[in-house]
């Protein structure tokens, strides 16, 4: 009977999330998860974590100097990017 289930037939926040990864994902979720509330955090907290990792995993106690230069190198072209997606947005 799950696979006859149709976005109509999920409540509304289910709806949502099938849009997003198919409603036969959804019924595995809910096989799983149903009843049970959990915080799915917003992309950018697992980002950081994995930004953070990288920096640790690129230092491996090498040359300090040159380390933080490319730290500072590439935390200036992620500002940039931003600025620059910022503004195409905002000329919208």
């Amino acid at each position: 009977m799950e696979n006859e289930i149709r976005l109509d037939d999920l409540p509304p926040t289910y709806q949502q999330i099938a849009m997003v990864i198919g409603i036969e994902n959804v019924v595995k979720l809910g096989r799983e998860l149903g009843g049970e509330q959990f915080y799915l955090p917003k992309l950018d907290v697992c980002l950081a974590r994995v930004k953070k990792r990288k920096i640790i995993e690129e230092f491996k106690g090498g040359n300090y100097g040159v380390w933080v230069r490319e730290i500072i190198k590439k935390h200036r072209r992620e500002m940039i990017n931003k600025k620059q997606t910022v503004s195409t947005l905002n000329a919208g």
